[in-house]
């Protein structure tokens, strides 16, 4: 069995959060066909729950470097790499441009699509 990535089928990503998408930046510049599934309506769903909430983390602690050289391109402003964000801006200053920046490099993200299952061809799910 061979663990190299194929580029003849899509790598499926299930989790359009922080770590979802950043995944994704990673796989498309490796040059691999993605696509997110995400369970809730928007990327960053679980985050927007507990928006208010401030991180202990800094933004220096919280973008991929994959993701930033994606997103630099389109215009977007790093933040601040001591700020301390709220989930709420960490979605809205981060994840919905990363997004955006994804979906522009042909990245399907599939929102409000709930994953029941994951199988290998040929081999039934308990093995």
């Amino acid at each position: 069995m061979s663990l190299t990535p194929r580029t003849d089928r899509p790598l499926v990503i299930v989790g359009a959060g922080p770590i979802g998408l950043a995944a994704a930046a990673q796989a498309h510049e490796r040059g691999l066909p993605v696509i997110v599934v995400e369970a809730g309506g928007s990327v960053g769903q679980a985050v927007l729950e507990w928006g208010h909430v401030r991180l202990f983390s800094p933004w220096s602690e919280l973008v991929d470097a994959a993701a930033a050289r994606l997103l630099e391109p389109t215009g977007w402003v790093r933040p601040d790499a001591r700020g301390l964000p709220t989930g709420a801006e960490w979605v809205g200053d981060y994840l919905a441009p990363l997004a955006e920046a994804l979906r522009s490099a042909d990245v399907a993200i599939r929102t409000s699509s709930r994953v029941v299952g994951v199988s290998r061809q040929g081999r039934d799910r308990l093995v």
